[in-house]
Parts: structure tokens; sequence; C-alpha cells
């Protein structure tokens, strides 16, 4: 009997099998994401992770807010909020630039270190300035982004890293 995809995505991860990962194709791949998101670095701590998990972890989370609700929303997941700065360079890393610039652009407008008050805080022309950067990345401006995370992790140096004590 055959093994499934997922079966065999956890027996990579856990068996720490870079060369498994790297022969995946790109559809196995994308599905491989998936497992790994949600069934292994959502347990996790951000301390907890290696530079190339949080990159990954990082900018799939702020995909997922951002496709689910808004740039605001990110407000209710304070590490997330908080890792902002972070996040911006895992877009940087993975070579989305142009999301990166406009994350950079939302970092500039909201106090250091705070998660402000959005009803309070927030001003007619600011609400139109997160509306309008909020818009540019669910319009995903470098392209498909589930493209930039396959190509991140077909790396061989990337997909060790990514594998190392994961399980």
């Amino acid at each position: 009997m055959k093994k499934s995809n997922n079966e065999t995505f956890h027996k990579i991860i856990i068996d720490n099998d870079v060369e498994g990962l790297l022969k995946m194709s790109n559809k196995n791949k994308e599905d491989f994401l998936l497992i790994l998101m949600y069934d292994y670095l959502c347990n996790k701590k951000l301390s907890e992770m290696n530079q190339v998990q949080k990159t990954l972890y990082l900018a799939m989370r702020l995909e997922d807010i951002c496709q689910a609700d808004a740039l605001p929303s990110l407000s209710e997941d304070e590490e997330i909020f908080l890792a902002l700065p972070e996040i911006k360079l895992a877009y940087e890393r993975l070579g989305a630039l142009k999301t990166a610039q406009y994350l950079n652009e939302f970092i500039a407008l909201i106090p250091k270190a705070t998660i402000p008050e959005w009803d309070w805080f927030f001003d007619d022309e600011r609400k139109q300035i997160i509306h309008r950067l909020d818009s540019k990345i669910c319009n995903y401006p470098d392209g498909l982004m589930k493209n930039l995370y396959i190509t991140y992790i077909s790396n061989c140096e990337n997909a060790n890293k990514l594998l190392n004590n994961l399980a």
C-alpha cells in the first residue's frame, strides 16, 4: 500500500530528510508547507525557531492574517504584532521586496513596541494609508507567496535549517 503524502511529509520532518524534501515536486512542496505550518511551526514559540523556520512562519502568518482580515487585525496577536520588524525581514529574505516595503510603511505609522488602540489612535488619513497598504499586500505585489516559499525551501542550506530540530 502506498503511503499518503501527509505520511511522507511527516516522515521527512521526523527523519530530518533534507534530500527527500529537495526531491519533492513543487506541488508536493506546496502541500508540505501546509503540514509544516499547521502541524509543526504553529506549535513552536518564535524563540524556539531558527531563522529559516521563523522566516516561513512569520511570512505565512502575515499572509493568513491579511487574507482573512486586514493589517489592523494583527493587533489581536501580540506576538505577531510586535514581530512586525522581523516579519519585514522575513519578506526580504524570501525576495518579496515590494511587500517588505509596504510593511515598512505600515511599521512607520505605528508606535514602537506597543499595540495601539485602533479606534482612537488612527485618524482618517492613517486609516486610508493602512487600507491602501493592506490592499497592496493582499494583491501579492511580488507574485504568489507559495512560489517564494517553494524557492526558499528548495535551497539546500535552507532545507537543512528548516528541518533542523523541527520534530
